[in-house]
């Protein structure tokens, strides 16, 4: 073998070795893109459009196929990839992510459910569309459309609902081994809403929790729990955070909950209780009825049973603790 075939097969073994190093350093997603085809004529096919706006990601055909198939269900005749004519079309975007910039993130949970659109904000500014299966990191900005919701399962079992028109930042996220004192969750509620179920972390007795929303912190120990940043006493209207007529509404489903101010005056609220916090005060709301907005079906549904499951649990104990004082002084008497 000569001199210049020895080259060229040596050139050509590190072209391949740089290329899958190459490959392998970069990551590609698709996403949900703003351009659309706003009328399907007949006789488009969904291959054709694939093949003139993705030639040169040949590779990629069957999942931007799929993808777009999964986030246009109506623009389709059902079960097939037969597109409808005169419907509209949403069309998907190749992100290519350098490996390394995902491997310094710090998973914490996933989508489970979605409803209309929401969107993340990571720690590098990058701004992603969320849907069902996407992956939460520490650090993460999570904002949902009006009228949408997202329902996130964090990875020690904690649950969040963020409701519509909403924002919420995934502070600090750490488990550790027997979730003890070095395990944290903070959350930073910025505007709008949430409901909390909370998991592993927020049950231990020694472990970092909190839900920050500016006007009071939340404390937890194992709970459910729904609280909406409104305006004043209007909760039909979400507000900011640092928004002057911001009023934090809160209700407890399951378990109790801590309200503490920045001047650390502290309120503690159970089960069926409900309470607000403003820049002047915390008050436990024990006569106010909750404002319309704050709860949806299922939530109110269950806050409005807890109260007169709790009377009634009084009124039996009360009872019940009565007989044995009736009936010794009827064998007194006798």
């Amino acid at each position: 073998m000569n001199k210049k075939l020895i080259f060229i097969s040596i050139f050509a073994i590190v072209f391949s070795l740089l290329s899958q190093v190459s490959l392998a350093a970069t990551i590609q997603e698709i996403v949900p893109s703003s351009r659309v085809i706003t009328r399907v004529i007949s006789g488009m096919t969904i291959n054709d459009i694939i093949r003139k706006i993705y030639p040169e990601d040949k590779t990629l055909w069957p999942e931007i196929k799929e993808k777009i198939i999964s986030i246009n269900p109506d623009s389709f005749h059902p079960y097939s990839d037969q597109l409808i004519t005169g419907s509209r079309l949403k069309l998907v975007d190749i992100k290519r992510i350098q490996q390394e910039e995902v491997s310094n993130k710090h998973k914490v949970g996933y989508v489970v459910r979605q409803e209309g659109r929401a969107s993340v904000k990571d720690l590098d500014g990058n701004i992603l569309g969320l849907e069902i299966n996407s992956q939460i990191y520490e650090g993460d900005r999570i904002t949902t459309e009006v009228g949408s919701s997202v329902y996130i399962l964090m990875d020690d079992g904690a649950e969040i609902f963020l409701k519509g028109d909403s924002i919420v930042k995934i502070s600090e996220y750490v488990i550790t081994s027997g979730y003890d004192e070095g395990s944290s969750s903070i959350l930073d509620l910025i505007r709008g809403g949430l409901r909390k179920i909370t998991g592993a972390i927020g049950s231990s007795a020694i472990s970092n929790y909190s839900v920050q929303t500016g006007l009071a912190t939340i404390g937890i120990r194992g709970t459910e729990y729904v609280v909406k940043l409104c305006k004043l006493d209007d909760c039909s209207q979400n507000v900011s955070r640092n928004d002057p007529d911001a009023k934090l509404h809160a209700v407890v489903l399951e378990g109790m909950i801590t309200l503490t101010s920045e001047e650390d005056t502290k309120i503690l609220m159970a089960v069926g209780e409900y309470g607000t916090a403003s820049s002047e005060e915390l008050m436990l709301e024990e006569v106010a009825t909750v404002p319309s907005g704050l709860l949806n079906e299922d939530e109110s549904k269950k806050f409005n049973v807890t109260i007169p499951e709790q009377l009634e649990a009084e009124k039996s104990q009360e009872e019940s603790s009565g007989w044995p004082w009736l009936l010794g002084l009827l064998l007194l008497a006798l």
